[in-house]
């Protein structure tokens, strides 16, 4: 996956979640800038929001050397919507009679 330094910094930054897999296992990065205090979820560790620069580096440097791959996580709002307009759908096909 071939992912920018910007990129990174910008989505972690908004809130969505990266997963990263490795040889042996795989975790979830994202950052919290709003929080208090501010920070950055990495490795299963939760960082200071200061050092989501030595994160993105991290996560640059693994996929350089082809140890780990990413791809970007949808966010749980995502599912929710989802969630919830099939539920309506199951909802109205009920109550017309269809199922």
């Amino acid at each position: 996956m071939g992912i920018e330094r910007e990129e990174l910094k910008r989505r972690l930054a908004a809130g969505e979640s990266l997963e990263v897999s490795t040889g042996g296992g795989r975790y979830e990065v994202w950052a919290e800038p709003y929080a208090n205090p501010s920070a950055v979820f990495y490795e299963g560790c939760v960082l200071p929001y200061a050092e989501l620069e030595h994160v993105i580096d991290a996560i640059l440097e693994g996929l350089q050397r082809g140890e780990v791959t990413c791809r970007w996580v949808e966010s749980w709002d995502v599912h929710v919507k989802a969630c919830a307009e099939a539920h309506r759908a199951q909802a109205s096909a009920n109550q017309e009679g269809r199922l």
